[in-house]
Order: C-alpha cells, then sequence, then structure tokens
C-alpha cells in the first residue's frame, strides 16, 4: 500500500478506535449514575382528621422528629382537614377520598371528632355511641386504604381535661374498632392519660381544655413516630420550625412550633414508647368495658296536678353545651289553659347572655300523666327538642328534654326544673 493509502487508513483505523473508546467510556459512566443509590425512600403519610391534627402542624412535627433519628427517616406528609370534622364529613366530600386516590400512601392516619361526634348530657360534652357514627365511617375509610395499598391507622385522641373518666369509652370504642379490623392504632389517648396522672404541671391543653398545646401535640408526634416506625423516640428533637396551618392550611412564615425544654421532653418521649409497648403487649386487656351510661329521666311516683299547671314558671334548664357558656340556662315557660290542653311560650337565656324564643308552646296530657310539648332547638336549626315533665309533690315542675339533628345525628339530652314565678 501507498504512502498516502496507508496515512488515510492508519487514520480511519484511529479514529474509529477513538469513537469506540468514548462509547464505552459514556456508557460505563451511564451506568454508573444509573446504578447509584438514589437514597431512601420517604415514608409518605395521609392524615385525615381535625383540628387535633392541624393544631401546630402535627403532620410537619412528625417528619421533623423522624429527620432527627439516627438513622434518618424521610417523611413526607399530607393533611385533609377540617376542624370539627368527623370522618363522615370526609366521606361524604370529595377531598379525602380524591387524596387517597392519587396512591402512593404508605399509612394513612385517621383522626375522628374528639368524642365521637355529639353527645351532650346535662351541658356536658360526653363520649358518643361509636356505632352511630364513627364505626360505619372508620370501617368504610378502613377498606378504601387497604385498596389503595395503604396501611390505615386509628388514631387513638386524648379525652378533655375535665373529663378524664371518658378515656375509657375512647379506648373501649377504638382500640375494639382497631381489634376487629386488625388495624393499627396510635395510643396517643394512653400516653396522655400517664402524663396526666403523672406529670400533671405539663401542660398538655390550650386553655379551651380540649385542643393540643405545643407539649400535646409533640406527646402525640412522639407516640405516632413510635407507633409508624416501632422505634423508640427518645433522644429525638425536642424543638421544630415550620408554617404554622391555624385552620389546616399553612399561613405565614416560618416561625417555631415546638420548642419543649429537654427533661419535658424525654418524659414526653418515654410515654410515647410506654404507651406504644403497652399497647403492643397489653392490647386485648386495655379494652375495658366502660360503665353504664345514665341518662336524664323523670322521677317515678310523680304525678301532675293540672289545675295548677297554667301559669307562669321559671328556673333551670341543662340542654345545650356548657363549654360554650350555654349551659345552665334560665327557662322561663308561660302556659294557659286550651280545655285539656295547653299553649303558651318558652324562652331561655343563656349563661352567656344570649337568648333563644320566644317559642310557641302547644303542650299536651299523655296518658300516662305526663306534659309533653317541643319547640326549636335553636332557631333555624332542623329538628326538635322533646320536653316531658311531671310535678313534685312541692309543686315544681320537673322535667328531661332530647334532641337529635337529623341529618348530624348530634344529640342533646337535658333536665329542667321550674317553679312558680313570683
Amino acid at each position: 500500500m501507498s504512502g498516502p493509502h496507508r496515512a488515510r487508513h492508519s487514520g480511519h483505523r484511529a479514529w474509529l478506535l477513538a469513537l469506540v473508546l468514548g462509547w464505552a467510556a459514556c456508557l460505563t459512566s451511564c451506568k454508573s449514575r444509573t446504578d447509584a443509590p438514589a437514597g431512601p425512600r420517604a415514608t409518605r403519610v395521609l392524615f385525615i382528621g381535625n383540628s387535633y391534627t392541624y393544631y401546630n402542624n402535627l403532620p410537619h412535627v412528625l417528619e421533623a422528629l423522624a429527620a432527627s433519628a439516627s438513622p434518618s427517616e424521610r417523611v413526607e406528609t399530607r393533611m385533609v382537614t377540617v376542624g370539627g370534622a368527623r370522618l363522615k364529613n370526609h366521606w361524604d366530600d370529595d377531598d379525602a377520598v380524591d387524596a387517597l386516590g392519587e396512591g402512593g400512601w404508605n399509612h394513612v392516619v385517621l383522626q375522628e371528632q374528639s368524642t365521637l361526634g355529639t353527645l351532650i348530657v346535662d351541658g356536658r360534652h360526653e363520649i358518643n355511641d361509636p356505632e352511630r357514627i364513627y364505626f360505619p365511617y372508620a370501617r368504610r375509610f378502613h377498606s378504601e386504604v387497604l385498596r389503595r395499598g395503604a396501611r390505615p391507622v386509628l388514631a387513638l385522641t386524648w379525652s378533655r381535661r375535665h373529663a378524664p373518666e371518658a378515656q375509657v369509652r375512647l379506648n373501649h370504642a377504638i382500640l375494639g374498632l382497631g381489634r376487629e379490623l386488625g388495624a393499627t392504632v396510635a395510643p396517643m389517648g394512653l400516653a396522655w392519660q400517664q402524663v396526666r396522672e403523672q406529670h400533671p404541671d405539663i401542660p398538655l391543653y390550650v386553655d379551651d381544655g380540649s385542643h393540643p398545646a405545643p407539649a400535646g401535640t409533640y406527646l402525640a408526634a412522639c407516640t405516632l413516630y413510635a407507633t409508624l416506625f416501632g422505634r423508640s423516640p427518645e433522644g429525638l428533637t425536642a424543638t421544630v420550625r415550620g408554617v404554622p396551618t391555624p385552620d389546616g392550611k399553612p399561613v405565614g412564615d416560618e416561625t417555631t412550633l415546638i420548642s419543649i425544654p429537654e427533661p419535658t421532653a424525654r418524659v414526653l418521649q418515654r410515654a410515647a414508647w410506654q404507651a406504644v409497648e403497652t399497647l403492643r403487649t397489653q392490647g386485648a386487656n386495655l379494652v375495658k368495658a366502660p360503665p353504664p351510661r345514665t341518662l336524664p329521666t323523670l322521677p317515678t311516683g310523680a304525678t301532675m296536678r293540672w289545675e295548677a299547671l297554667p301559669g307562669t314558671w321559671s328556673g333551670e334548664l341543662r340542654l345545650y353545651p356548657e363549654e360554650w357558656g350555654r349551659a345552665p340556662a334560665k327557662m322561663h315557660l308561660e302556659l294557659s289553659s286550651d280545655g285539656d290542653d295547653y299553649e303558651g311560650e318558652l324562652r331561655v337565656t343563656f349563661t352567656d347572655g344570649s337568648k333563644e324564643g320566644p317559642f310557641d308552646v302547644e303542650a299536651e296530657r299523655s296518658p300516662s300523666g305526663i306534659l309533653r310539648f317541643t319547640t326549636p332547638y335553636i332557631e333555624g336549626a332542623p329538628g326538635e327538642v322533646r320536653f316531658e315533665a311531671v310535678m313534685t309533690p312541692d309543686g315544681k315542675l320537673v322535667g328531661t328534654a332530647a334532641y337529635e339533628e337529623p341529618k348530624s345525628l348530634d344529640r342533646a339530652f337535658g333536665s329542667w326544673r321550674l317553679e312558680p314565678a313570683r
């Protein structure tokens, strides 16, 4: 081969060799980038609940606790919350179900209204019958969460400050449902109960005696962390910065959400871990039947002196919520005779000074000698209050009152006692 041809051939081979080596280098580089570890996958947690969840931004506090662990856990959260909402409200709305439908969730925390729906007895909130509202919709959400490939977590919340005895009913309802469904339960209420009994100086509640103060949210987050990861929260951060969510939506700039003194944080961390371990080892023993519920009833053996009924009566009514400044209320009843029946009007003045009425009253005698009539619960509200009364030997009207809101199934049972006005 002549010189020029040999030179061109050698140059061509050099060019091919460079091209092959370049492709090899590229493939090696691309392969190393593809095979490089992408880091731990985030644990994704969806919260469905109400103000107990969005006070102090509980989901973000959980993220911060997990990030401070060793080894660190990466958690991504989202919350669908409405103040006072029941799971029924979330099921009937689209937001929670749509969020579930997005998929990719590892855990879904289901937090019911704090008394499992509204039940007021003589002015005080009590734990509602769970079969009325909580169980049916918790079961529906549980099935839907499983269908979406996630793990349902039932939030066992805490009793209100003025009613620590209510924790037994919450435990019975939520732990019992967890056992029925085979669902995970986050025992926040058990941790709260322990701290309240052993460290009453730690402020778990805000002034309303229901919602969590920062220490309460921290305790709830520690309990959730221990439940989801099976690890003690001891040693995790006690300071969390983030954006406040006063109504379930981020508002304003980043600020300090939680700042717990280290000794207090250790108490709360240990209480959370102990609650989770107690539930794990003694779960069945914690489902104790609550005592029978006592509702207002009419006194037995009393008879009505119908001729003494017309006139003006005044006294006390315990039907509306105490914590809203509405009980005990002053009740004013005027009646006149209309043959065997009675007509008149009723007025109610609440403890906070607000009023309802006058409401028209058309009362009747029952065959058993009981006075009966109905009025609205409040002006414009659906449903009616059913009043019944008898007369005591000393001439006082003693009665009961019962109300049920037709759509929400909220209920109130109360008592009243009136004397002839002077």
